[in-house]
Order: C-alpha cells, then sequence, then structure tokens
C-alpha cells in the first residue's frame, strides 16, 4: 500500500506543476496582451510637427548665406560691367572672384535643395503619424493637417527657387564667360547676355516672394498649433 500511495503523490505533485505552467502562461499571455493594447507612449502632433521646423532652420542658414553672397556678388556685378566698358581694364581678378561665388551658391543651393527634399520625404510617414493618435482633440489633428499641407507647399515653392536660382547662376556664369574673351569681346552677345542675367533674376526675386509668404504662412499655421499644444 506504501508504494501506490507514493504514485499518487507523485502524480499529485506534477498535476500541480503543469497547473502552475498553465496559469503562468495564461498570465503572461494577458499580461502582452495588456501592453499590446496600450502601445508605445505618443508624441504629442506639435512635438512631430516640430521636426520639420528643425529640418527648416538648416535650410534658413543656408539661404542667409546665399543671401550675403548675393550682396556681395550684386557689387561684384556693378563693378565689372562699370570696369569692362573701359579700355585695356583689367578685370580678370574680379571675374574670378566672381565665379568662385558662383560655385559656393551653388554648392549651398544643392545642399540646401537636399535637406529640404529629405525633411519632406518625412511628411508623408507623418501624416499616417498623426492618423494613429489618440491624446489629440480633433481641431489639434485637423491644424496639424494644414501645418503639413502648409509645409508641403512651401516645399513645391522651393522647388521652383532652385531651378530659377540655377538659371540665374547659368546666366551669371555665361556672361562672365563672354567678358574674359579680351581679345577681342562681342559686344552683341554680352549685351544679350547682360539682359538675359538681369531677366533670370528679375524671375528669381519674383518666385522667392512666393517662398517667403509661404514661409510666413507656415510659420503662423506652426505657431497656432503649439498655441492649441499649450491650451491642452
Amino acid at each position: 500500500m506504501i508504494e501506490p500511495l507514493m504514485v499518487m503523490a507523485r502524480k499529485g505533485e506534477r498535476m500541480g506543476i503543469i497547473r502552475k505552467k498553465i496559469i503562468f502562461a495564461a498570465c503572461s499571455i494577458g499580461l502582452v496582451l495588456l501592453l499590446s493594447g496600450c502601445g508605445e507612449p505618443q508624441e504629442p502632433a506639435a512635438n512631430q510637427i516640430n521636426h520639420l521646423v528643425q529640418g527648416g532652420q538648416e535650410i534658413d542658414q543656408s539661404l542667409k548665406a546665399l543671401t550675403r553672397y548675393e550682396e556681395e556678388d550684386m557689387d561684384l556685378y556693378k563693378s565689372i560691367l562699370s570696369k569692362g566698358k573701359k579700355k585695356n581694364s583689367d578685370i580678370e581678378a574680379l571675374l574670378d572672384q566672381a565665379d568662385a561665388h558662383i560655385q559656393e551658391r551653388r554648392a549651398l543651393l544643392e545642399h540646401t535643395g537636399k535637406v529640404m527634399q529629405n525633411t519632406g520625404e518625412k511628411t508623408e510617414a507623418l501624416r499616417h503619424s498623426l492618423k494613429e493618435l489618440t491624446i489629440e482633440k480633433e481641431e489639434t489633428l485637423v491644424h496639424a493637417g494644414k501645418v503639413l499641407d502648409q509645409y508641403e507647399a512651401r516645399a513645391k515653392t522651393f522647388e521652383l527657387f532652385v531651378v530659377s536660382y540655377g538659371h540665374s547662376l547659368d546666366a551669371e556664369a555665361e556672361l562672365y564667360g563672354l567678358m574674359r574673351e579680351s581679345a577681342k569681346p562681342n559686344l552683341v552677345k554680352i549685351k544679350r547676355a547682360i539682359r538675359t542675367r538681369n531677366e533670370e533674376y528679375a524671375k528669381l526675386v519674383n518666385v522667392r516672394k512666393q517662398f517667403n509668404l509661404q514661409t510666413q504662412a507656415f510659420n503662423a499655421a506652426h505657431a497656432q498649433l503649439v498655441k492649441l499644444d499649450q491650451q491642452g
């Protein structure tokens, strides 16, 4: 009788262990489901939009550098035209400086374009992220969508700005190239190049105005979003 009792006791112990494992597994599954239901902590819409603003700051710095070059190059341009009208005038040093600035501006423009493109590629993912937010009021989410609309409009205008700026630089480079033909410069071609340069510059001014307006609209929309976020 002793041996059967010991066998039964062992069976009872095994059954108890199995029950504990089942209970533990059930608790683990429940914990996983609970965590999955809660998800990761959500980031407010205003914070997510701020990533775009941070990218815009780098763009603004490059644009300021471009503006500084433009101011210097306008003075160079006037000096080159003034000296170029005089016979036996040495303008090679000025032309070298102008060409160097053109290359610097091209590099800045290319870098800024890449920054804008990389930031713009994130807007689609950001739109999806905003749709998944459950911690924001409907008013805040709707306005966050408008902020993204403003940003995309600004990005499209910037693409036009880059193209127009490139044409302006091409026109300047062509003009200065013609003026280097010191042996017998073609005055007809030079006058035509001057006219083309001025026309391209005028187009660039108009596109820049559009971009500045888009920037103001984006900044105003973003400021309103921050205000809504602070109001809770």
